[in-house]
């Protein structure tokens, strides 16, 4: 997935030499269940070091938990990955599938991070 600015002229915001970056964007076209769905900034350079929260798709039906790839290091490279999600009847998170697109759907979330 690829993040884009909401107003260009409030983000991202600087605090101190990071920046908070809040975008948004849609999940790939063909998931990958063992890989994620890879994040990135829609300018470059920037490394994400941190995804505030989880990542819920603006129509409720999937949730995507943040995960630094290859372990915990500022400038990681993230990847999200996808659940359904269901507020109906028994709560619950079910994994999608490898090769599902979810590409027509669109989320909002925070980063931190930088040049």
């Amino acid at each position: 997935m690829i993040l884009t600015t909401l107003t260009p002229v409030k983000y991202p915001i600087h605090t101190g030499n990071r920046q908070v970056f809040v975008g948004y964007g849609n999940p790939t076209a063909s998931y990958n269940q063992t890989t994620g769905d890879i994040l990135s900034v829609a300018f470059t350079p920037f490394f994400i070091d941190a995804v505030l929260g989880l990542v819920v798709t603006t129509d409720g039906t999937y949730i995507g938990v943040p995960v630094p790839i290859g372990g915990v290091a500022g400038a990681a490279t993230w990847a999200i990955f996808w659940y359904t999600f269901s507020l109906t009847g028994t709560p619950g998170w079910v994994p999608l599938g490898s090769g599902a697109s979810i590409a027509t759907k669109q989320c909002q979330l925070t980063v931190i991070g930088g040049a």
